[in-house]
C-alpha cells in the first residue's frame, strides 16, 4: 500500500514538473515574434528576414573646413537623394546568417546662380539640373555570432559585406555639360568587415559596433565631355554606440551616437587631383514598432559636427517580415 501512494506523489510531481517545463518553453512561432532587443544578433537556422528599407536626404548644406554649417557651394543649389532597396537574410545555423540588398536609387540636383561677364561685367542667371534613377550597387554579406550573450558575458558578432558595381557608372541621355542623367552606381567594389558587441539586460541594451570600408580601384567618367579616368575613394572607419530600451512588447527606443572619418579621394587626371579627408558625428534616434512577425523602423540621422562632410538630416525607414 505505501509503495502504490509512494508512486502516485512520484507521478504526480513528475507531471507537475513537466507541466511547468511545457509552460515555459517557447514555441517557434513566439521566437519570430522577439523584438530587436530580445532576439539574438542572428537569425536562427531556418528563419528568413525579407523587407524593405529606405533613406531620404535633402542636400544643401555641408560642414566647411572650420565645421560651419554652410550651403552647397554658396549657391542655390541642393540635392534630393532617395534609395530604396530589397533586404533578404537567412539563418543558415543559428550563429550563421547570408544576406543580400539590391537598390534602387533616385536622385535629383538643382544648381541656380549669377555668373559674371568677364568682359563687360553683365550679370546672367543659369541654373541646371541632373537626375538619376536606376538599380544601384548590390551587396551580399555573411555574418556570424562569434560569442553567444550570457548573464555576464556580451554577445560578440563579426560580419563581411562585399559591394558589386551593378548600378549604371557613367552619365547617359547628356543634353549638355549640366543636363544629363546622373550615374547611379560607384562604379567600384566595396569591401566592409565590421564587429559588433551587445549585452541585453532587460529591458535595456547597449551596442558597440565598429566598421571599416575599402574601396578598390575604379575607372569611370566624371562629367560629360571628359574621358573615363583612374580613381579610388578614401576609406571609411565607423564606431558608434547605441543604447536601446523596449517600452512594451511593441515599440523599442535607440539613442545612437556615432564617429564616421572619409578618407580623401584620388582622381587620377593629367596632373593628379586630391579631395582632402572628411569627418562627422552623428545622433542617430529610433524607433521599432513590432505587430507579431512585421517589424518597422522609423530613424533620422542627424549629423552634429564635422568636416568637409554633408550637415543634412538623412530620414531612414524599413518594414520587414520574419518567415
Amino acid at each position: 500500500m505505501k509503495k502504490r501512494i509512494v508512486h502516485i506523489i512520484l507521478l504526480i510531481l513528475c507531471t507537475g514538473i513537466l507541466s511547468g517545463q511545457t509552460e515555459q518553453m517557447v514555441i517557434p512561432g513566439d521566437l519570430k515574434q522577439q523584438t530587436v532587443i530580445t532576439e539574438p544578433v542572428t537569425l536562427r537556422k531556418g528563419y528568413l528576414r525579407a523587407g524593405i528599407e529606405g533613406a531620404f536626404i535633402i542636400i544643401d548644406k555641408v560642414f566647411d573646413e572650420d565645421g560651419n554649417r554652410s550651403y552647397v557651394l554658396g549657391t542655390n543649389a541642393w540635392g534630393k537623394f532617395s534609395g530604396y532597396q530589397l533586404a533578404l537574410h537567412y539563418g543558415i545555423t543559428d550563429r550563421l546568417e547570408i544576406g543580400c540588398k539590391i537598390p534602387y536609387i533616385s536622385q535629383k540636383y538643382f544648381v541656380s546662380g549669377v555668373v559674371t561677364s568677364v568682359f563687360d561685367r553683365s550679370d546672367t542667371l543659369i541654373s541646371f539640373r541632373t537626375h538619376g534613377r536606376g538599380l544601384g550597387d548590390v551587396e551580399a554579406g555573411i555574418k556570424y555570432q562569434l560569442m553567444r550573450e550570457t548573464e555576464r558575458l556580451p554577445g560578440i558578432m563579426i560580419g563581411t559585406v562585399l559591394a558589386l558595381p551593378t548600378g549604371r557608372k557613367n552619365p547617359r541621355n547628356v543634353i549638355n555639360d549640366l543636363q544629363y542623367d546622373y550615374p547611379t552606381g560607384d562604379g567600384i567594389f566595396e569591401w566592409e568587415t565590421y564587429a559588433i558587441v551587445r549585452k541585453v539586460i532587460f529591458p535595456f541594451s547597449t551596442t558597440t559596433r565598429v566598421h571599416f570600408e575599402h574601396y578598390f580601384t575604379g575607372n569611370k567618367i566624371f562629367s560629360p565631355g571628359e574621358n573615363s579616368i583612374d580613381f579610388k575613394n578614401g576609406d571609411k572607419f565607423i564606431i558608434a554606440s547605441d543604447f536601446a530600451v523596449q517600452l512594451n512588447d511593441w515599440i523599442s527606443l535607440g539613442n545612437e551616437i556615432g564617429f564616421t572619418a572619409f578618407g580623401g579621394n584620388t582622381y587620377h587626371y593629367d596632373p593628379v587631383e586630391t579631395s582632402p579627408s572628411s569627418w562627422t558625428v552623428d545622433y542617430n534616434p529610433s524607433l521599432y514598432f513590432q505587430i507579431r512577425r512585421f517589424r518597422f523602423l522609423q530613424a533620422i540621422a542627424v549629423p552634429l559636427f564635422g568636416k568637409y562632410n554633408s550637415a543634412d538630416p538623412t530620414y531612414i525607414f524599413g518594414l520587414s517580415y520574419i518567415f
